[in-house]
């Protein structure tokens, strides 16, 4: 049996006559007042650290955080916590307030982000909580008089382990800039070891406002307690003046440890002045550079701009340069930092969204469409690891035969719904001239549920002549589809289908329009953000029968649809169109999208070659070679290449799933450098003869091409 050990630290409040103690204890208890009802506080989470070594309480702020004491998560009487993996294994409880009973959900912490300020962290999931409302900041500051609830899973008055959240009403006495001093209602209003970390709230019309937690008690009338301490005076860290959802407003100032978090990534100041963006990899995509400047602040203005200002209020470190009053930067759930105008408008993006993450870890994974010879089809799910390679395929989702025939489907990928989960969608062309568009969502753990049909039309459409591509074209954090399509006259339009909510589609609209002068088989499309505006573009490579390559972007505008297409660089004599293959990604890592072409030489030797946008209009030019290989080392028609952030270094990679002449299969990653060049390539998961067909593996990407 492990020995019960209560944590008493002593707190830092020189104004109290006695010193209260920390709230944490083993195994964890609830404050003196009722059990709260099963359907109350679903938010309150336990938390439980290593083989019973302690026990807390803690509120769920989002999908997939918690706020906490950080207390709980050290042994140093200070309350300093380390940022990154907690010390112990931690497992959050969540939305259970019978602890005999099955409700609610249960999640490793993997993170742990602290304030320096106060007893106070932000603690990650490993994936989102589902099905229950996170309770929201409060925005205004506790006030004398005020009557506070704080729900814990604490001792009572006369239980040491109780199985039920329970709840104390507290008055509040007096707030400094960081701590709220209060004290029980009632004699039998109490706040007790245990319940460090609790949620402690307020109802304002109508919904329920987080405005401190837990910390540090006298415990008068609690368990275990001297009868002769009565005192029920409370002291606990402030939530109301720290950032926190995933949304900054005008005038919003952010200080040292203020973090605005989602279910992909985190925006933190950071106490040495430096503003990052920190994937669910832990790995920094994004930051403003401004490390050695402690005591530096975030502001985000009425005008729109968001600066990084030094400790002497002053002097602007770093700055968006945007122009955006009434506006709001925002941390999408699928990991972008998005700054909108008041119509909301995308004006920037960091660039920092991790594509086709069907993990939720940070890490771009891979996911094929496999064709069985009995008729039947299955999605896998390639895990990414964190060297960049591929573990085991997941068996995502699969269907008996005669459901879908693969010739008859353009797949594509994207996150449709913007829960920082990616999704697998794809139009399917039936006999009969119908043409449907259909979503496999993901569920975090390479796994897909069923498929849901959207937008469907029985005639008007020509499936061969749609050319497929997918982006967040109008920055609203879910990827929409665009269509290239090649009418028989001739002519031909750009077509945008905008994700909903659910990661369905809503009916299209047209944009870009010409009657003549394009071919959509001697374009080869690719998206991506290439201006920085943190909306997705279009690029093609445009060949012309004359032997001259050329590349276009297509800006997209703030409805999701395309403006006239940008000419960028050019080649008049010296490639051959059918021998290069286009990708897209951020293979520097500076926030805008590249674009990578694979170039299969007729000698037999392969060269990858950059292009690098620039400008507000996304134009591409700046040629560079990558990497580059002898003759006889690839064979490009056995090669199915996706780009993505396998490591999950804030750097686009480059994957391949290769088919051998002996029937054996194999994933080989390309890595990034700082400059945007390519390592040499490394393999990982692989197959023998016999247990794989390369023909009948479909790797999804974001766009496809007709040739």
């Amino acid at each position: 049996m492990t020995p019960i050990r209560h944590v008493r630290v002593l707190a830092l409040v020189a104004a109290l006559a006695a010193v209260p103690t920390v709230l944490c204890a083993t195994p964890v208890s609830a404050v003196t007042g009722p059990a709260a009802a099963d359907s109350t506080y679903a938010f309150a989470a336990r938390l439980d650290f290593g083989d019973g070594l302690r026990s807390c309480s803690a509120a769920l702020v989002g999908t997939d955080w918690i706020a906490a004491s950080a207390h709980c998560f050290t042994d140093d009487a200070s309350g300093q916590v380390t940022a990154g993996k907690p010390e112990w294994k931690t497992t959050a409880t969540i939305g259970r307030t019978d602890l005999t009973g099955s409700a609610g959900q249960v999640r490793d912490v993997v993170e742990v982000v602290p304030r320096q300020d106060r007893d106070l962290v932000l603690a990650r999931l490993a994936s989102p909580v589902t099905g229950i409302t996170p309770v929201a900041f409060a925005k205004t500051a506790p006030v004398a008089g005020e009557e506070l609830t704080v729900a814990g899973y604490g001792r009572t008055k006369d239980e040491w382990a109780p199985l039920k959240l329970h709840t104390a009403t507290l008055t509040v006495d007096s707030a400094t800039g960081t701590t709220v001093a209060m004290h029980g209602k009632t004699a039998a209003d109490a706040v007790c070891a245990g319940d460090a970390g609790g949620p402690i709230v307020r109802q304002k019309d109508g919904r329920t406002e987080l405005v401190a937690l837990g910390s540090q008690s006298y415990q008068g009338g609690c368990f275990g307690t001297d009868p002769a301490q009565t005192s029920t005076d409370a002291v606990s860290p402030r939530t109301d003046n720290i950032a926190g959802g995933n949304t900054l407003t005008a005038g919003t100032v952010l200080n040292a440890g203020d973090s605005l978090t989602s279910n992909a990534a985190r925006l933190t100041l950071q106490a040495d002045g430096n503003l990052v963006v920190v994937s669910n990899a832990g790995a920094t995509v994004w930051s403003t550079k401004t490390a050695g400047h402690p005591g530096a602040t975030a502001r985000f203005d009425t005008g729109g701009d968001l600066a990084v200002v030094d400790a002497d209020g002053t002097t602007v470190l770093w700055e968006s340069r945007t122009t955006a009053a009434g506006g709001k930067a925002v941390l999408q759930d699928r990991g972008n930092f998005v700054i909108y105008n008041a119509k909301g408008e995308a004006q920037w993006g960091a660039g920092t969204s991790p594509r086709h993450d069907y993990t939720g870890d940070g890490r771009s994974d891979l996911a094929d469409w496999y064709d069985y010879s009995d008729g039947s089809d299955e999605i896998h799910a390639f895990p990414a690891t964190s060297t960049g390679g591929f573990a085991n395929p997941v068996h995502g989702w699969k269907v008996a035969p005669n459901n879908y025939t693969a010739s008859n489907m353009k797949r594509f990928t994207g996150d449709f719904n913007g829960d920082g989960i990616a999704d697998v969608a794809t139009f399917y062309g039936y006999a009969t001239g119908k043409v449907s568009l259909i979503t496999w969502l993901g569920k975090g753990d390479g796994t897909f549920a069923a498929p849901a049909p959207s937008w469907t039309t029985e005639t008007g459409w020509t499936f061969s002549r749609m050319t497929v591509n997918s982006g967040d074209f109008n920055g609203d954090g879910r990827d929409d589809v665009a269509v290239w399509y090649d009418y028989a006259d001739g002519s031909d339009k750009l077509w945008t289908f905008l994700a909903k909510p659910d990661g369905g589609f809503g009916s299209p609209f047209s944009s870009f329009l010409r009657t003549s002068g394009w071919t959509a088989t001697n374009m080869k499309f690719v998206t991506g953000d290439y201006n920085g505006d943190g909306r997705d573009d279009l690029a093609a490579l445009y060949g012309y029968a004359t032997g001259e390559v050329k590349f276009f972007t297509f800006p997209t505008t703030p409805d999701g649809g395309f403006g006239e297409p940008v000419t960028g660089w050019n080649s008049l004599t010296g490639w051959e169109f059918s021998r290069a293959s286009v990708y897209s990604g951020d293979f520097n890592g500076d926030g805008r999208d590249d674009l990578a072409v694979w170039y299969d030489y007729a000698d037999g030797h392969q060269t990858v070659i950059g292009f690098t946008p620039g400008g507000t209009d996304g134009k591409i030019g700046s040629r560079s070679e990558l990497w580059t290989v002898a003759p006889d080392n690839y064979y490009r028609p056995h090669m199915q290449l996706v780009t993505g952030d396998y490591n999950g270094d804030g750097r686009d990679d480059l994957a391949t799933f290769y088919g051998y002449d002996d029937g054996s299969v194999k994933t080989i990653t390309w890595t990034a450098k700082a400059d945007g060049t390519l390592n040499a390539p490394a393999h990982s998961w692989g197959a023998v003869p016999g247990s794989w067909t390369f023909d009948r593996v479909h790797m999804i990407e974001r766009y496809n091409s007709p040739s």
